[in-house]
């Protein structure tokens, strides 16, 4: 090993495994291989023979505690992509009859899987039985939770979906499942310490790596010193500098003599950075700064996010050119700040709303009663899919077949097939919600129309990864007084201290002395190509990178970013976790050459996601992608439209 890597940590005994159903195996491992994958006992055994250990065990044994590679996990897409690949599961024989038979098969345990199994139940009854596949060794899709153990008390975050960012813009029964469930949007401010991080002097900064700006250099404090003395603690160059503050500051109508309509036709058809550098005309050195400004939120970097999004949403620059409903000016610092009385978020982010809706359907998978208690609840995963129970969630599960059984209008019964643990299976239900990602649904239900099958295939997805980094304390972060980072240039474009949140009898941390999640966030992509090239590459990129690279990118940036807090990535990282999502925010269009797909101008008739949507038979379908928003709500209220479908509302 390099002495940099020693240096860096590498050497250190952490999870370096990506992990199939549940056990941690060699990356070499197939998922077709099968006779391996044949009981968890067998796997387990091997486990043990490999040298994993009792840790690594358990975690293996309880989803949200595994370590290493989560999100899209080794196991849970190989056979998905074979199917893709021209596999084919439509003549199985007998053998892979299992005689199950359900009121509904729903095909997707993420938000919008579970929600739809909710929402059938409420309308049909308790006593409907319900057959839940998924293709992960977890319940709740994106909406995922990473767990850690330190110092004998548990540490929480997302490791993905975050919040309710906006319980206003929920629709009628997506509003009404939320309160079902406990959910009270308006005690947010019980849960959060907002004044924690400010009481211990931590700010906003920004980490300029000497890859893109020459040097590396923190500086922090951005949202209290005027932009002139920030700007000037930065590597920046004067024209740089210079350029930034005019941004900002002047106001000046970069579209003169034009019509409101007209400036918003332009700016539809341009990028932010074409923006930047045709309109404004910037200096050259502002470029690198602003690329990956609000990326995260966004999923796509500034070189194709139109510059009326980027305007609306509050960029700068806009602030003379006349329009009224243009958001407040960020400054140089991407911040979301959150609507004080409509947002929530739970200490593990959206997965409190699965497991909460999964303990709402099987009551046995984990104890108590409310929103509160369910952070702590540590869920009992024998129980998800019982004999006999009416709820059933079967995971390590791909759905590779789904057809009616029969005329596909008259039917009374739809076949799904799938793979577990390397074996064909077949069930039968009365209906069918495929609450997967759209552009698998042509392979595996190949009997839907032609045009309904294209529509479906149009669906775009913007790749993410959310990256969790326990640490033994975060002193460091107290003593450069910051909270959270914006690192422009940087392999993740932003890291922060977790959210203060505390529920039930889950305290966070409250003193730097105490170990601490840390978040990064990585938009993997490629500057310059059409937003889908860039997902396709960023996608590529994600299922091709160990993570042995992520871990080294880890430990070289906040080492660099933190040192001068006495941060020693060799010493202070205890464990790390990946959730990488190939296939992650949904986009039903590329958004810098369909410049109308993002507005209401676009004919209904003409939007794909619309056309793709369209039940067949008993089959119906319920996504982020049926909605072309990547938001929670269009999870929630896409199942509730699937279910009225499917029992004939």
């Amino acid at each position: 090993m390099k002495r940099s890597d020693r240096e860096l940590g590498m050497d250190r005994a952490i999870t370096r495994r990506d992990f199939i159903s549940g056990v941690g195996v060699a990356i070499t491992g197939s998922v077709l291989a099968g006779p391996w994958m044949a009981s968890r006992s067998a796997q387990a055994e091997r486990a043990g023979a490999a040298g994993v250990s009792g840790l690594e065990q358990e975690a293996a044994s309880y989803p949200p505690g595994a370590m290493g590679m989560r999100g899209s996990h080794r196991g849970s897409y190989e056979v998905a992509h074979a199917l893709r690949d021209g596999a084919r599961w439509d003549n199985l024989g007998p053998e892979a009859e299992t005689g199950e038979r359900y009121d509904l098969v729903v095909v997707g345990g993420g938000l919008s899987g579970l929600a739809a199994a909710y929402f059938f139940r409420k309308e049909v009854g308790p006593e409907a039985r319900i057959l839940v596949l998924d293709s992960c060794d977890d319940f709740g899709g994106h909406a995922t939770r990473n767990e850690f153990r330190s110092g004998g008390r548990t540490l929480l975050i997302n490791g993905g979906t975050i919040n309710i960012e906006d319980f206003s813009a929920y629709d009628g029964p997506s509003q009404a499942l939320i309160r079902e469930l406990g959910i009270d949007v308006g005690r947010y401010s019980e849960f959060n310490d907002a004044e924690l991080y400010p009481s211990l002097g931590l700010r906003g900064g920004v980490f300029f790596d000497k890859e893109t700006f020459g040097v590396d250099r923190l500086v922090v404090g951005q949202d209290e010193l005027e932009l002139h003395e920030f700007l000037a603690k930065t590597p920046l160059s004067e024209p740089a500098r210079r350029d930034i503050e005019r941004l900002c500051e002047d106001r000046v109508d970069y579209l003169p003599g034009r019509s409101l309509a007209e400036k918003t036709r332009t700016l539809r058809r341009m990028s932010y950075l074409q923006f930047l550098t045709d309109l404004v005309k910037v200096d050259a050195g502002v470029v690198p700064y602003f690329q990956t400004w609000r990326q995260g939120y966004w999923g796509i970097g500034n070189d194709a996010l139109p510059a009326e999004i980027a305007r609306v949403t509050g960029f700068p620059g806009f602030q003379g050119m006349g329009f009224s409903d243009s958001a407040p000016g960020q400054g140089i610092f991407p911040v979301v700040t959150p609507a004080s009385d409509q947002y929530f978020r739970f200490p593990d982010g959206n997965a409190s709303i699965a497991r909460l809706l999964v303990r709402s359907m099987i009551p046995a998978t984990a104890p108590g009663s409310s929103a509160e208690d369910i952070v702590k609840a540590r869920f009992d995963y024998a129980q998800l899919d019982r004999d006999g129970a009416p709820v059933r969630i079967r995971l390590n599960s791909t759905a590779v077949h789904v057809r009616h059984v029969g005329d596909n209008e008259s039917s009374r019964e739809v076949e799904v097939a799938y793979v577990r643990s390397g074996r064909a299976r077949r069930v039968r239900g009365r209906s069918c919600v495929l609450a997967c990602y759209n552009a698998m649904i042509p392979y595996m239900c190949p009997e839907l129309p032609e045009a309904q099958r294209t529509a479906l295939s149009y669906a775009l997805k913007a790749p993410k990864v959310y990256t969790s980094v326990l640490v033994r304390n975060w002193k460091a972060f107290q003593r450069l007084g910051l909270g959270e980072a914006f690192c422009p240039g940087s392999y993740h474009d932003s890291v922060g201290l977790g959210d203060p949140v505390s529920m039930g009898e889950y305290r966070c941390p409250r003193t730097p002395n105490e170990p601490m999640v840390l978040q990064l966030y990585r938009v993997p992509l490629d500057p310059g190509l059409s937003a889908p090239d860039q997902w396709k590459t960023g996608m590529h990129e994600l299922q091709t990178t160990p993570f042995e690279v992520f871990e080294r990118k880890i430990r070289d940036q906040l080492g660099r970013m933190l040192s001068g807090g006495g941060f020693d990535p060799a010493r202070d990282i205890e464990a790390i976790t990946v959730n990488r999502w190939p296939h992650g925010y949904s986009f039903g269009y590329d958004p810098t050459t369909d410049e109308v797909a993002w507005t209401s101008e676009w004919p209904v008739q003409e939007r794909p996601w619309l056309r793709a949507r369209q039940p067949f038979g008993r089959i119906a379908i319920a996504n982020c992608d049926a909605a072309n928003n990547a938001m929670t709500e269009a999870s929630l209220s896409e199942a509730y439209r699937a279910v009225r479908e499917v029992v004939g509302g």
